[in-house]
């Protein structure tokens, strides 16, 4: 099955509790742990699919986050699982810039 992998400039526990937070908002059903990977049932992009979430980390600062598409619930083409794993990873990715922009927005 169709997967990516990003590199982050930031800490894997935030990379995972920004994984968690996607899923709650996209109404994903998860088993939350903080270790191993995170399988979701998901709806993106108007089809249901299983995902799975890991975060490795590199550094203290810096970790990898792979999203892989596991089972689809519906017919999906190759474009449509590569579009949805996409579409998760650059929703992880704006929500951590979020959160790093709040946070600097505190600092000052």
């Amino acid at each position: 099955m169709p997967g990516l992998k990003e590199n982050l400039n930031c800490p894997r526990r935030m990379v995972v509790f920004a994984v968690f937070d996607i899923i709650d908002k996209m109404g994903g059903e998860y088993e939350r742990t903080m270790s191993g990977d995170i399988k979701a049932k998901m709806n993106v992009l108007g089809k249901t699919s299983q995902y799975a979430f890991a975060v490795t980390e590199v550094t203290s600062e810096t970790s990898i986050l792979h999203i892989s598409l596991l089972q689809t619930m519906e017919l999906l083409t190759e474009e449509e699982k590569q579009l949805a794993i996409l579409y998760l990873l650059d929703s992880v990715l704006y929500h951590i810039n979020e959160v790093q922009v709040f946070k600097k927005r505190e600092e000052h």
